[in-house]
């Protein structure tokens, strides 16, 4: 097999053990394949402590010391990370052969310059900027808060060389590390990918060799006693059984806890791009106005249905209106989307002008407002406005009819979905908890920098186009006549 100039650099020159601190230390499968990898693009899923920090340290002060005038570009999670990656390089400089050790001109807690021109760089996560042909390191990128930013910006620097390895643990089935790995939301060509599960690496696993063969298909439990180290073990007893499946297992763990998972997602997603599925999107008022007036033309040259259903989410304080209209057609059992308007922090006249637009242009069977709170006064004007508008409340009861059709309807593949990433996350990040009185709650995590209004103005609209989707929220019981 044909070693790449780094690995080959590295497996010559380099002292493992005084590299690493361990008299006892030897080169790990998963670090020969990354170290041989010479594709443009490649990502890891890793389990925590394999030490890819190291692994990409080593990669650049290799790359440094071979290639005159190259920037080795590592992002971190915060200033302590990146200070850690130049602490690496300097011990594995210092422990290569002497006629290999490169000399420094700059040496400081964030850069290191070699003699030969080429870079190391180390910073917490920002956005990459002015460095031509980098080679660039995302470190712990599902953790990155502006992840999807940091990635756009580091992709142009390899316009004219380099190359990117992007390395994390799982932070939920969500984020840009996520999309990339599991293309579950579109392709990423050209990518070499990687899963490095605690049973690759041998300080925690003690037949790595078997293990690779056979661990994969046993549960938890049974692999850890078969072939965990007894530290981690130990570590295994301590920990909630979800946490240590994502911290050392690479599992996305938010597949076990969301309502609606990906697989529904895509099923719905796969249904309308093999439809064409024609939908306007639009946010802000003028826009809102404009994808009426086109929804309005596709109906009047037959390019989707005659009728429609819709809902509308109202926004408060820090949360966006959010208004869905899905098409409804007497023949077939689909509502597939067909218009999604986002007013965010627009005046209530200015969205009470929008929605009535809707109602008096567009042929609405039904369409459910959201009328708790401050959205009361508007759910009733718009009544006015059209005998379809109509006012409901939002409770644990109601929301739990709502998220059960939305899920139901899903899962018989009578949803059409746009390929929209907000909204597929919004869908997505619904919760079903059970209270401590036994009742359902559906929600989003605390954290969420949305309430998942997208998913409520989209499950209000299935229900609005339930065949017998009386609200029943007037009465005493609102779960009254759901048959599901």
């Amino acid at each position: 097999m044909k070693l790449t100039p780094t690995l080959a650099f590295l497996v010559e020159y380099l002292d493992l053990p005084e590299a690493v601190g361990d008299p006892e230390a030897r080169w790990e499968t998963f670090q020969l394949k990354h170290l041989n990898n010479p594709s443009l693009l490649a990502i890891e899923l890793k389990a925590r402590q394999v030490g890819w920090s190291w692994l990409a340290a080593a990669e650049a002060v290799a790359s440094a010391s071979l290639e005159p005038r190259i920037p080795h570009i590592f992002v971190s999670i915060n200033q302590e990370e990146a200070a850690e990656k130049i602490r690496y390089a300097k011990s594995i400089i210092e422990a290569l052969d002497a006629e290999a050790r490169p000399k420094l001109i700059k040496d400081n807690a964030y850069e290191l310059e070699f003699r030969n021109g080429s870079r190391l760089l180390s910073h917490p996560c920002r956005p990459v900027r002015g460095k031509a042909k980098a080679k660039i390191y995302l470190d712990e990128f599902a953790h990155y808060p502006n992840d999807k930013e940091i990635y756009q910006s580091a992709l142009p620097a390899l316009t004219k060389g380099g190359f990117i390895r992007i390395g994390s643990s799982p932070l939920g089935a969500r984020g840009t590390f996520w999309e990339i790995f599991t293309e579950s939301l579109r392709k990423y060509p050209g990518y070499i990918k990687d899963s490095i599960p605690w049973w690759s690496v041998g300080a925690m696993c003690k037949d790595v060799k078997t293990a690779n063969q056979l661990a994969a298909s046993m549960p938890t439990e049974e692999r850890v006693a078969a072939f965990g180290s007894d530290r981690l073990i130990q570590i295994f007893e301590n920990m909630p059984l979800e946490d240590f499946q994502q911290e050392y297992e690479c599992a996305w763990l938010d597949e076990a806890v969301s309502w609606i998972d990906w697989e529904l997602i895509k099923r719905n997603q796969v249904l309308a791009s093999q439809d064409k599925l024609i939908r306007f999107r639009a946010k802000g008022v003028d826009a809102a106005f404009m994808a009426i007036n086109d929804t309005m033309r596709a109906v009047v040259d037959g390019h989707i249905e005659q009728a429609f259903v819709g809902g509308m989410d109202i926004g408060r304080t820090r949360d966006t209106t959010e208004i869905v209209l899905l098409g409804k057609n007497s023949q077939v059992n689909e509502l597939p989307y067909r218009l999604h308007i986002t007013l965010d922090r627009i005046e209530f006249e200015e969205q009470k002008a929008v929605a009535s637009r809707l109602l008096q242009t567009l042929p609405l069977i039904r369409f459910l407002i959201d009328r708790n709170g401050i959205g009361m006064q508007l759910a009733e004007n718009l009544a006015n406005v059209s005998p379809a508008a109509e006012g409901v409340n939002f409770t644990n009861e109601t929301k739990e009819l709502w998220a059960v059709e939305a899920k139901l309807r899903a899962q018989r593949a009578e949803v059409p979905l746009p390929l929209d990433r907000d909204l597929a996350y919004q869908i997505h990040s619904i919760r079903r908890k059970v209270t401590a009185a036994k009742n359902s709650v559906y929600d989003t995590t605390e954290n969420e920098k949305h309430h998942a209004d997208m998913f409520w103005a989209w499950a209000l609209t299935i229900w609005a186009g339930k065949s017998d989707g009386n609200m029943a929220v007037v009465g005493e019981n609102p779960l009254n006549g759901y048959r599901g």
